[in-house]
């Protein structure tokens, strides 16, 4: 597959860019930096090939690039529309991926973001306590203010899971939840005692 092929990380596209400065002097501080954007676009549309792949071996390698990319301060946001569509996937080592990019991009992204909210939901009901606790993790990361009722609700439901792990997520969850400062937050503080108590039952 052409994705598969041809993809450079940071180092690899700044020697290209050096090499070609080598053997033209004369090209101007604006085509350098056009020969990079090309790569940087060619790299973005490789990924996308990649992320809407069937294969799941391929959007994980894709992801794990994509990551790699975010933590070396490169934009990846236009990747977005892609990634969302795979937080649905059942291999959970790509699900954690796309959460960290979707804590990292949704607040730009927040139209797309909704779309993945639904995910969530179904995920807090996971039989798997980890499983849980990362979509709680993820959700109230999520800097959308809209959803805040459904973060609060979210936080509330965990707080009485049978699982520490779960109920200690929550507990963290709530302190996110501080930020926004609005009406919610003041319901979620005037909630039964018994629901705080059971997010500290650790």
């Amino acid at each position: 597959m052409s994705s598969g092929v041809g993809y450079n990380d940071q180092t690899g596209a700044e020697t290209a860019v050096e090499a070609g400065q080598e053997t033209t002097p004369t090209t101007s501080s604006s085509g350098a930096a056009f020969g990079l954007f090309s790569t940087d676009f060619k790299k973005n549309e490789d990924l996308k090939e990649m992320l809407e792949s069937n294969k799941e071996s391929l959007k994980l390698e894709a992801m794990k690039r994509v990551v790699g990319l975010i933590s070396k301060g490169k934009n990846a946001s236009e990747l977005f529309p892609a990634v969302v569509k795979n937080v649905a996937s059942k291999n959970i080592e790509l699900k954690k991926l796309v959460y960290v990019y979707l804590v990292r991009y949704a607040e730009e992204q927040q139209d797309l973001a909704l779309l993945s909210i639904s995910t969530f939901q179904r995920a807090l009901k996971d039989p798997n306590q980890f499983i849980r606790a990362s979509a709680l993790r993820v959700l109230s990361s999520i800097r959308v203010p809209i959803i805040v009722p459904i973060m609060m609700l979210a936080i509330k439901e965990a707080a009485t899971d049978l699982s520490p792990y779960v109920r200690k997520t929550s507990a963290h969850a709530i302190q996110k939840l501080y930020r926004y400062r609005t009406n919610p937050w003041r319901t979620l503080l005037s909630a039964p005692t018994s629901a705080h108590s059971s997010a500290f039952s650790l």
